[in-house]
Formats: C-alpha cells, structure tokens, sequence
C-alpha cells in the first residue's frame, strides 16, 4: 500500500495487457509494488481490477495499486469493480479522472467517486486505501487532502534538477498523505519532448543538451543512470516514492529490472 511505508518506495506503472495471458507472472522476483493501469489512451486492456487480482492470487509478494479512470462510468458500476478487487485481495486504489480520447460522452466525477470510496471504507471490513493524482501546487493538495485522499502521485518528473523546485511547490506540511512521484528516464531528445507532451515537469536545457550530445549507443545507460539520480533526489527532499512510467512490460521486468531496480537495492540507503 503506498500509505503505509516508512521508507522510500519503488513502483513499477504497469499496462495490462490485450488479451488474457501468463504475462504477469514475469513479474516474479522483480517489482514488489506496481500500478496498474485503467484502459490509457483509449485502448482497451483486460480489466485493471482482475488483473490486480491475479497478481495478488499468483504474486503473493507483489502490491498492486489498481488506478481507477472515472471517464466513463458511474459509480455502481466503478463501486462493484472495488468491491470485487478487494474480495480478491487488493488493497490500493488511485482515482483519476482518466484521459478522453477516443472522446467519451460522459466523465464521471473523480472528487465524487473518490469521497464515495472513502465512505465505503466503512462498510467494508477489510483494510484499503484511496488516492488521488496532484499538481506540484499547494492550493491543489489541499483540495484533495480535504476530499479525503490517502497518497497522493505527481509529475512526471525527467529530470533530477527539476525534483527541489517541484517539491518545494508543495510546500507539503507535518501530516500530510505520502505524495509520490513519477519518474521517466530520458532515453532519447524526442523521449523528452513526449514526456513533456502529456504533462511531465519540463526538463532544463542542461539535461537536454547532455542527452543529445550523448552518442545514441550510450543514451539509454545514461538515462537509467540519470533516473536512479532523479530518485535519489526525490527521497533527499522527502518524497515517500518513485513510480517508473512510460515503460513497456518485457523492459520493465528485465531492463528496468537489470539496470534500475536491482543497484536501487544495492546502494546504501536501501
């Protein structure tokens, strides 16, 4: 549960796959907290909630947080899905609005469905936890505080100068929920441009001078380097996490795994 750590915690943004399969299993001995992700893009994908509840039934060591899109749906049809993940062992779930394309009619609330979910936890017997995406802006924390959230996830953030000024926008208080942090290596110029697209904290022209001055062979070390650099900044200034997105699943469970993950537990603070 990413509400209940005492230490600074790696997760791994997770896609489900297209059709039902034994890909999760890959997972095994790699990530021990992943997000799963709720349909992005547009793109239909097996259900976040079963797949969450695979991982829980076949993955005894790995923590899914299920992210729950309110694009399109109400919510009976979103409380029955939480219902059945939790009979299934999940614990976490993260609201978000969810992106619209191909266009949806209707968006359901996410301040609504996030404060149902809260009150749900009253009914329900065992243990959850719900949480909200913010901005790097105080004013936007506090209105989800005041919803209820429990965690909170923001950015994403490509570049490790960039975590102290992010950070400090929060100017996050004694008692605040966990805020934890995206993060995407800068693989390449145009991985930088398009991780500044879809909302990521812009990257500063140093760091995208010295990855396009890089020989392209040498980028891709460089970038889990850099991204082990970043989440090293982010614990310094107090982050209760580190979410790796915009990977795909084979480089998250041996890449990612191989180059980022394993020296994170190897290095001193772990």
């Amino acid at each position: 549960m990413l509400n209940g750590h005492d230490h600074f915690t790696l997760t791994a943004e997770v896609n489900p796959p297209e059709l039902p399969g034994t890909n999760h299993l890959g997972l095994q001995g790699t990530w021990e907290h992943v997000l799963v992700t709720d349909n992005v893009f547009g793109k239909i994908r097996v259900s976040p909630y079963a797949y969450g509840a695979r991982l829980t039934h076949d993955l005894p060591g790995c923590d899914p947080t299920v992210v729950v899109s309110t694009r399109d749906r109400n919510i009976l049809a979103i409380e029955s899905e939480v219902r059945g993940a939790i009979t299934n062992g999940v614990s976490s779930f993260l609201v978000v609005i969810g992106d619209s394309r191909p266009h949806v009619d209707h968006l359901a609330d996410h301040e609504q469905i996030t404060k149902h979910l809260r009150e749900l936890q009253d009914r329900i017997p065992h243990r959850f936890e719900v949480g909200m995406p913010t901005r790097f802006r105080r004013s936007h924390l506090d209105a989800r505080i005041d919803l209820g959230a429990q965690f909170f996830v923001a950015g994403p953030v490509v570049d490790a100068a960039t975590v102290g000024p992010s950070l400090e926008a929060l100017a996050r208080e004694a008692g605040d929920p966990p805020v934890h942090i995206m993060v995407m290596p800068p693989f390449s110029p145009t991985w930088v441009d398009r991780a500044a697209s879809i909302g990521a904290v812009p990257a500063t022209h140093g760091l995208r001078s010295r990855v396009a001055d890089l020989p392209k062979e040498d980028r891709r070390a460089f970038a889990w380097e850099h991204a082990l650099e970043t989440c090293a900044a982010l614990e310094d200034h107090g982050a209760a996490g580190a979410v790796l997105v915009g990977i795909s699943f084979d480089t998250l469970v041996r890449e990612a795994a191989h180059r980022f993950l394993d020296p994170w537990k190897e290095a001193p603070h772990a």
